[in-house]
């Protein structure tokens, strides 16, 4: 294949999204094609060997603003019309509206990635009546719109916002098994038995309920400890935020142990004993796929998003949403299982991530996807 004649671009809302969820997928792209990036630049990847395999073209952040929106809209077509892919990808709510618009304008195949819908479809809110609005007419020509569950593709199904014939289940963006994998724990953790939530500090995250957990388990299990590790979120909802001021109070109560931000979770899970995501609902949540491919016992709620990662019983425990009691019911169930039990759902947790969201797994399938466009 020569690389000269075949080009993609890929639109994401800024480098972190690359970093975080699509690297191996963009570097793969760049040993195959000519591959740029459109999205805001931020620093992270800046004197990383991403920019040496990859053009990165800042456009800016996609937002609400209608002004704004007009502006970046015109600054991915102008970036889209230099670039002239063969094909594009897009990820994540607004780039996906916004670029389906450039791209039918200019005739790109586009396959769009719909990362999680959150409250897409309950909202009443102006901007999710809008996101609704748009979406039911951007994707009408999309060559294929990629989803991480079949929940959520049945929903874009039955509102007609896509044809059947359009959607494809590609497990998230999938685990780095290699670079997840088990590691020695470096503590021993003082005889505690550690539970570990990683996010950002939300309310539909289900933080609230882990924090009520903590404290109904201290009372029959003092012997537990519940770490959370993330950032205070101020760029979501009033609604759905939670405050440095709810932290301080949760640790001076002593339920539980703020951990701030940590650019490597992986020595915190390695030295967890579960990991905890009681999350309202998700598109693939990755901090569960990371535990599970380290070989941790994992608790979640049984919702889109958790529920196809934890085969309840198996490699870990299903809990109801928005039930702190029962979450502290599971807690303290997955505390009294011995030491062989917890290792033995850890390892099923493990095969489960390599047979079903291996990272090879998902990038062969866009590769796949693209090729057909390619051969068209």
């Amino acid at each position: 294949m020569n690389k000269e004649l075949h080009r993609v671009v890929v639109i994401e809302n800024n480098e972190m999204g690359i970093k975080t969820y699509n690297y191996d997928l963009v570097k793969t792209l760049s040993e195959k094609y000519t591959t740029t990036v459109l999205t805001e630049i931020t620093g992270v990847f800046e004197k990383g060997a991403a920019h040496g395999q990859v053009e990165f073209v800042n456009v800016g952040k996609s937002v609400l603003n209608p002004v704004a929106a007009v502006q970046y809209i015109y600054r991915l077509y102008k970036a889209l019309k230099k670039a002239k892919p063969d094909v594009c990808l897009t990820f994540t709510i607004r780039p996906n509206i916004y670029g389906n618009i450039v791209t039918r304008i200019l005739g790109i195949p586009t396959i769009t990635s719909i990362t999680g819908i959150g409250p897409l479809f309950e909202s009443k809110s102006l901007s999710y009546r809008i996101a609704r609005w748009l979406y039911k007419r951007v994707l009408k020509k999309t060559h294929r719109v990629v989803f991480p569950n079949r929940d959520d593709l049945n929903l874009f199904v039955e509102n007609k916002f896509i044809t059947p014939a359009q959607a494809q289940i590609v497990a998230g963006s999938g685990i780095n098994i290699d670079h997840f994998a088990p590691m020695t724990p470096k503590t021993d953790n003082n005889g505690k038995f550690v539970f570990l939530y990683i996010g950002r500090l939300l309310r539909d995250k289900g933080v609230i309920e882990f924090v009520e957990a903590a404290a109904q388990l201290k009372k029959v299990y003092p012997e537990a400890s519940c770490q959370i590790i993330g950032p205070v979120w101020d760029s979501n909802k009033k609604s759905l935020a939670l405050s440095q001021t709810d932290v301080d109070g949760w640790v001076s109560q002593g339920w539980i142990s703020y951990l701030g931000t940590q650019n490597d979770v992986r020595p915190f899970i390695a030295a967890a004993d579960c990991i905890v995501m009681p999350s309202y609902r998700e598109g693939m949540n990755n901090v569960l796929l990371e535990a599970a491919s380290m070989e941790k016992p994992l608790i979640t709620t049984n919702v889109t998003g958790c529920k196809e990662i934890v085969d309840d019983g198996v490699n870990g425990l299903l809990c109801r949403v928005k039930d702190s009691a029962d979450l502290a019911d599971k807690m303290l169930r997955m505390a009294k299982l011995t030491p062989g039990e917890r290792e033995q759902m850890g390892k099923k947790g493990r095969e489960k991530m390599k047979q079903e969201f291996d990272k090879r797994i998902v990038v062969g399938a866009y590769i796949t996807e693209i090729e057909k466009v390619m051969q068209a």
